[in-house]
């Protein structure tokens, strides 16, 4: 019996042996498996910072580039506006003449189309003074 003890002994703690080592295996593959996961997300962390300020350059270009073409338009939209305002003054100005001519071609004297167009006497004689050197 002294045998079969000695023999359970030494199965027992080679049974012991085995698992401490392939514990120590596993855990040392399991770390490598760890280390390697965690540098894959480092990596991929990277790879995105990259990408995230490649995005940031272009959208910084493209608000550039919206900021141009807003300057463009508003420039264009004070060149527009000054233009209709002088084609409305010319307008009104070419109206205002053939009104007076109108009036002073069916007799009226320049003090009553100044007092009718609420104009001095010396303006409507100028515009009358103008068009009559046109004419």
């Amino acid at each position: 019996m002294s045998n079969e003890v000695l023999v359970l002994q030494v199965i027992f703690d080679v049974a012991i042996a085995g698992y401490i080592l392939l514990s120590r295996y596993y855990e040392k593959r399991e770390k490598e498996s760890l280390l390697k996961l965690v540098d894959s997300l480092r990596n991929l962390v990277e790879k995105q910072k990259q990408l995230i300020e490649i995005a940031n350059l272009r959208i910084g270009e493209q608000q550039d580039r919206i900021t141009r073409i807003l300057e463009d338009i508003r420039k264009k939209n004070m060149l527009l506006t000054e233009l209709l305002t002088t084609i409305k003054n010319k307008t009104y100005e070419d109206s205002l003449k053939e009104k007076i001519i109108k009036l002073k071609n069916s007799g009226k004297s320049v003090e009553e189309i100044a007092k009718e167009l609420n104009m001095s006497t010396g303006e409507v004689e100028l515009i009358i003074k103008l068009y009559e050197e046109v004419k």
